[in-house]
């Protein structure tokens, strides 16, 4: 590994050996990503994913501008190498499909007690990686055409169990060390929104903070605002309120491409995008969402989105089968009005990334069964006005007509492709896939 780090530093533009350069931690880089950008003066830190150079994961506090660590977790007791295997015995791709894994366990019953590599009576639990082999040899890969049955479900279910679990007590253990209630959470691992959900239910716990971010793109964030800290002595002072930081195409811009593409007799400008979206939802057309900058991390959050009408859980089949191509036991999400999410999820908090799953309230979930979980959980984004208008806006829209402040909303793209990011990307995928509209800009595309 040595030989080819250096292969690689040798084709960087500078020497490594410039006093310019900085080397940071990957956990600390992580775990900065998170806490300086939370809006917390003082808060619990957790860092966790496959490695990251000498550990897999960290458990810290942060103070200011400061973090101490207070326990490091060895690559060979990494959680994020135990969700990896688990996902590739299970058929899927390590690395890539967890999401997939989550969202599976759903349909099983789980029992962490089923894995006895794990020491669960330490403070902070333990992974014994020969034991993890040792019982993984003994299941039988699942091969990716193979039916998924109660017993691969069963699996995924204990899998995500012994996870939520091992974090809890990780929790449990920053909260006795620190007497504090408020936790900034990076790491790859934090994508597991259920986790996360498990932890704003726990007593001693009343704020969470998630890099919506939070894979290793996240360290880039981290380790500038490192160098900034010691270089300055303080901490960057921006509070990571929304997730849009990609590009952006301005109406005139799209208008050419449309012309271009000779698109013009499908396309009109709109007097209104948000509001005719809105009426388009309401009457059963599902649509491609693309306005202003594209969000950072891996959730569509209103920038590069497909939206649908929530309130029939036949919308869902018809969003997976004739637009995203994908598994029909995958849960989609709901975006909601910010001030008019709460009736529908036990203890309310702000959610902007989609990164926390909110146990629904009855009488209140029933209304959004296409964007809720089977296990009556919504992993919720909330919508403020000042950070994405547009979409705000057609929230609003579609509230008056529905008296539902929410949509279904997923990622602007189908299965095993990436997210749109360009008018070429959305045309593109707005024509192979079975969307019945495109709101782009400030233009109407049909078929």
């Amino acid at each position: 590994r040595y030989h080819v780090t250096r292969h690689y530093m040798r084709q960087f533009p500078f020497d490594m050996k410039d006093k310019r350069v900085h080397f940071v931690n990957h956990h600390v880089a992580h775990a900065l990503s998170s806490f300086y950008f939370s809006g917390f003066e003082k808060a619990n830190v957790i860092s966790l994913d496959a490695s990251g150079g000498n550990e897999s994961g960290i458990l810290a506090v942060g103070d200011g501008g400061h973090l101490e660590i207070l326990h490091t977790i060895a690559n060979d007791s990494s959680w994020g190498v135990l969700y990896g295997l688990f996902t590739g015995v299970l058929g899927f791709r390590p690395h890539s499909d967890e999401g997939k894994v989550m969202g599976l366990a759903a349909y099983g019953r789980g029992d962490p007690e089923r894995f006895p590599f794990i020491d669960w009576s330490r403070e902070v639990p333990w992974i014994d990686r020969e034991g993890m082999k040792r019982f993984l040899a003994k299941l039988r890969p699942r091969e990716p055409y193979e039916p998924l049955t109660q017993e691969h479900k069963d699996l995924a279910a204990t899998l995500q169990a012994a996870f939520e679990r091992g974090v809890l007590q990780m929790a449990r253990f920053l909260r006795k060390k620190t007497g504090l209630t408020s936790f900034a959470i990076g790491g790859g691992c934090a994508l597991n929104c259920s986790t996360n959900g498990r932890l704003l239910y726990q007593d001693g716990i009343e704020r969470i903070f998630v890099q919506p971010a939070a894979h290793d793109a996240s360290t880039a964030l981290g380790a500038a605002a490192w160098v900034h800290h010691q270089k300055t002595g303080e901490r960057p002072r921006t509070t990571l309120c929304h997730a849009y930081w990609g590009p952006s195409y301005a109406s005139d811009e799209i208008g050419a491409f449309l012309k271009k593409a000779k698109l013009m007799h499908k396309a009109r400008r709109a007097e209104n995008v948000s509001r005719e979206t809105a009426q388009r939802l309401s009457n059963g057309q599902v649509g491609g969402w693309f306005q202003g900058r594209m969000e950072v991390g891996p959730r569509a959050l209103g920038g590069r989105s497909i939206l649908a009408d929530p309130r029939t859980l036949t919308m869902k089949d018809t969003v997976n089968n004739e637009v995203k191509g994908r598994e029909p036991w995958r849960p989609f999400a709901p975006s909601f009005l910010a001030e008019a999410f709460a009736p529908y999820v036990e203890r309310p908090h702000p959610s902007p990334f989609m990164i926390l799953a909110f146990r629904g309230q009855e009488g209140f979930i029933e209304k959004i069964p296409a964007a809720a979980h089977v296990d009556k959980t919504i992993r919720v984004q909330t919508v403020e006005r000042d950070a994405n208008p547009p979409y705000w806006e057609m929230l609003s829209e579609f509230s008056r007509l529905t008296n539902i402040p929410a949509v279904l909303n997923t990622s602007f793209n189908v299965a095993g492709q990436p997210i749109v990011c360009t008018p070429f990307d959305a045309v593109s995928t707005f024509f192979a896939s079975g969307l019945d509209f495109l709101a782009i800009g400030d233009w109407i595309v049909e078929k």
